[in-house]
């Protein structure tokens, strides 16, 4: 008999490992069907010894230990997989369990028989760390072009030494097209694997890969990084400044952190790439702690006639609220006459993101999650949605502050520029995206594919349109994004510099941006492409206020009734001490009208991970969400 120690593979679990015993023969890194509560999970064997040998150990547990029926394959994981499982699970104040299963799609556990592993260099599977040698971070910068044309010279590099590439992007569209743009040359050694694939085909497809002998390219999103090819030795991660990147569930992993440790593990290579590199990795390049693959172009290139109108001119004059500038206006025209093509950017679903009172400037939320409500138009008809919960009610109401009749709605949505352009230019085609009106991936690629194959037309999108244009257009406008100034996040600079210099690169004539707050200077940066500029009074800014890179956050949050998660706020405040936590409610409220606390604690850049509050986050209340490096602080 033998006494086994497994990771079980579970959200709910808070042990990183449990013990069972078995009759039957099994070696580290095998897959086991383990018992858990009322139910059965996969589990990975980090640990076999016989029972004879520890008699005395067993006698003295204070349980009784289950029994284990079922082995669903040999030695799966390699070596260098488990131990970035462990460091991860450190970072993320997480359980090994949780992060295998974001890591390891249920999919490939229940075909676990089926897929194939590399005995070709296999390493020995052991959870014991040995001293590795760390090879080289490198970073690049450049456009889409420049990048790929860096990529296929590494390919050919690589597979002249033997060596094989894992290509990592965030989302599947970003896989279909890499594989698009690197398949030539290559066909036959290049593979893609993503969710959208069939159970059947992802079979398949890994065992190809396997099976290969000769060097391949993998592109695939986070879900398959313990694919076991042995000779993979360069990572790539594309489009890297991507919130993609970040899973929304727990335990909250950051992808690109995930690349990084499973390259330092295997000792190999890891490249960083975008069109901008976000600014902690600029950072740690200007330290010494990433090297540019190429250096770096002070400003991004464009062919485009980029213009900065400031909408506040029209402040004055006799017309009503201006939406589309007489820049706009003329391009729009250009556009059409000339059969060329034009891209617009808004920011904001619906008619108008915000209605206040005339009266009593109050805004009009949602009933059910206090969320600012959006006006929209279903022909005549005019209704309010919340974007949050998805509330909707007629917009025919009165104030419920003050009563007032006098309802007014500001700002600029995607169908209140769709109704003016449409009002001066009734015959141009329009096409729109936005996570109403295309809401599943094939909806969008079909707009833009009809986009595509007509001259004359407009494409206006919200931001989620950006994803998924890789061609370039003549003409381009962004026709607001004000209202992303006043989020209150330390992280929305950089993303604003992000989206004008993404639609300046796509644009080859002319490129126009309106805006009432002309004088912000992201605006400069992002017209002249200035990303070094940028850098630097960004950093700046980040390290007088203690935010990332100089400082990790760890945000905790509660969500329900507001005295009842104020007062286990308190709890856990007394349950983190001595490490300071800054306490603020939450920009908006949720679904029921639930009241969200966040909890934030800053520590310096090479204090975490700390084993000694990592050890008081784990005992937190599992109602308490722990998010290591937020996205943003909302």
């Amino acid at each position: 008999m033998y006494i086994i120690e497994v990771i079980p593979i579970s959200r709910s679990i808070g042990s990183d490992s449990l013990s069972y015993f078995t009759t039957k023969l099994v070696s580290l890194g095998d897959i086991v069907d383990i018992p858990l509560r009322n139910k059965n999970v996969f589990g990975i064997v980090i640990s076999v010894k016989k029972a004879e040998d520890i008699k005395g150990d067993i006698k003295k547990a204070g349980f009784q230990l289950k029994k284990i029926e079922k082995i669903k394959g040999t030695t799966f994981f390699n070596k260098a997989f488990i131990e970035m499982i462990y460091d991860i699970a450190d970072y993320y104040a997480s359980s090994t369990g949780s992060i295998l299963n974001i890591l390891v799609p249920e999919y490939i556990f229940n075909n676990i028989q089926k897929l194939k592993i590399d005995n070709k260099n296999t390493e020995a599977t052991s959870i014991n760390k040995g001293i590795k040698t760390i090879k080289e971070k490198y970073a690049v910068q450049g456009d889409t072009e420049e990048r790929y044309s860096t990529w296929k010279g590494l390919i050919r590099q690589e597979f002249a030494k033997k060596k094989s590439l894992l290509f990592i992007v965030p989302t599947i569209e970003e896989s279909d097209h890499s594989f698009e743009l690197l398949e030539k040359g290559i066909e036959g050694y290049i593979y893609k694997l993503n969710g959208s694939l069939t159970p059947k085909k992802i079979i398949e497809t890994w065992n190809q890969i396997i099976k290969e002998d000769h060097p391949v390219v993998i592109i695939c999103t986070g879900g398959f990084l313990s694919i076991p090819r042995n000779d993979i030795e360069t990572i790539i991660v594309e489009n890297e400044s991507s919130k993609s990147y970040k899973i929304q569930r727990r335990p909250f992993l950051d992808i690109r952190q995930v690349c990084e440790v499973l390259a330092d593990k295997k000792s190999i290579r890891i490249f960083f790439a975008d069109d901008v590199l976000r600014i902690e990795t600029l950072w740690r390049e200007s330290e010494g702690m990433i090297i540019q693959s190429s250096p770096f172009k002070s400003r991004s290139l464009s062919t485009s006639k980029d213009t900065l109108i400031d909408m506040k001119r029209y402040k004055n004059t006799n017309s009503s609220f201006k939406i589309i500038s007489d820049e706009v206006d003329e391009l729009i025209k250009k556009t059409k006459d000339d059969s060329e093509q034009m891209m617009i950017l808004t920011t904001r679903k619906g008619l108008s993101p915000t209605t206040i009172c005339g009266d009593c400037q109050s805004i009009v939320l949602c009933n059910n999650c206090s969320a600012p409500i959006v006006l929209h138009a279903n022909g005549d008809k005019k209704f309010f949605m919340c974007h949050r919960c998805g509330e909707r009610r007629s917009a025919e109401e009165y104030c419920k502050n003050c009563n007032s009749w006098r309802l007014e709605s500001i700002g600029i949505g995607i169908d209140l520029v769709i109704e003016k352009i449409k009002e001066k230019y009734p015959d141009i085609t329009i096409f729109k995206i936005d996570s109403e009106s295309t809401a599943k991936e094939k909806n969008v690629k079909n707009v833009i594919s009809k986009f595509k194959s007509k001259p004359g037309s407009i494409l206006i999108g919200t931001e989620m349109m950006l994803s998924y244009i890789h061609g370039k257009v003549e003409n381009s406008a962004i026709i607001s994004l004000d209202s992303l100034f006043s989020l209150p996040d330390f992280r929305i600079q950089e993303k604003i510099l992000n989206i004008l210099i993404r639609i300046r690169t796509l644009t080859t004539k002319h490129f126009i941006i309106q805006t009432r707050k002309s004088d912000e200077k992201v605006f400069e940066y992002g017209i002249k492409g200035n990303t070094n500029d940028f850098f630097r009074n960004e950093i700046e800014e980040r390290k007088r206020f203690n935010y990332p890179p100089f400082f990790t956050l760890i945000k905790i949050t509660l969500e329900g009734k507001k005295d009842k998660i104020i007062k286990e706020m308190e709890e856990a405040q007394n349950i983190l001490d001595p490490y300071e936590v800054e306490v603020f409610p939450a920009f908006t409220h949720t679904i029921r009208g639930n009241y969200v606390l966040h909890g934030l604690i800053r520590l310096e850049y090479s204090k975490w991970p700390n084993q000694d509050l990592n050890s008081k986050l784990r005992s937190l209340s599992p109602n308490i969400k722990i998010k290591v490096d937020p996205e943003t602080l909302l």
